[in-house]
């Protein structure tokens, strides 16, 4: 077992120990979907829903699983090994740093991959709805979704000191981009300028390529052009900016 190997594997079991993040993981989603979808489900059945809601809300949920994932958990992991000095310990032996920054994300990936399969069961069996109609289209809406809040992710654990700060950056964030996404006030109800913004914003790109592709449609280009840029921009201040101590 090499080295990545085995600090893939000690971060996987410190992940799992963490009751609040199996809980944004798992939890929350279909908590979600059970307090939100059930009635949408009834009064699309009745005929006075749209059938669009259902697959708004798995889509909704799946990038809030992302987003916790990647705005609150790992900027937080990464600032306690900052304060603790884990990562200054790390570069005096032969383990490179770096591959703790590769298993963080290789282990929150795995759980937000698991919460996706959960989700999809839980629409499927709790909703009655069929699985992603468009697969090729949910996997690249999904994937260039999380590498997208990934590199946001990343770009706030270089710029937080200390997980405290990594604790108010995070949600600071998050929660602008959640309402942009829609989750509150419906894009179509928001002023034109703000509901352009939503479009192409990580959290607002991402449900909307993941819930097209959910109901058989193709993702909008120019949104996931917008995911794919972020992403790579995130990625690239994060390395530029990090600091292991």
């Amino acid at each position: 077992m090499n080295a990545l190997s085995k600090l893939v594997a000690v971060e996987a079991k410190l992940f799992l120990r963490e009751p609040v993040s199996l809980f944004f993981v798992f939890a929350l989603p279909l908590g979600l979907m059970l307090v939100f979808g059930l009635p949408s489900r009834g009064s699309t059945e009745a005929g006075t829903g749209q059938h669009g809601e259902l697959t708004f809300l798995p889509a909704l949920a799946l990038s809030l699983t992302i987003g916790m994932l990647a705005l609150f958990t790992l900027p937080m992991a990464l600032g306690i090994y900052r304060e603790r000095r884990v990562l200054r310990r790390l570069a005096t032996t032969p383990v490179n740093p770096a591959l703790l920054l590769v298993a963080q994300v290789v282990v929150n990936l795995a759980m937000g991959v698991a919460g996706a399969v959960v989700t999809a069961i839980g629409v499927r069996f709790l909703l009655d709805q069929p699985a992603p109609a468009n697969v090729p289209g949910f996997v690249l809406a999904f994937l260039l979704g999380v590498a997208c809040l990934f590199g946001l992710g990343l770009l706030i654990a270089a710029l937080a000191p200390s997980a405290r700060s990594a604790q108010s950056i995070g949600p600071t964030l998050f929660f602008p981009l959640l309402f942009l996404a829609g989750a509150w006030l419906p894009r179509d109800q928001m002023p034109t300028v703000l509901a352009k913004i939503g479009d192409y914003s990580p959290l607002g790109a991402t449900v909307d390529t993941v819930a097209a592709a959910w109901a058989g449609d193709a993702p909008a280009v120019p949104q996931l052009v917008a995911l794919a840029v972020t992403a790579v921009l995130g990625s690239l201040l994060a390395v530029r900016f990090f600091r292991w101590e």
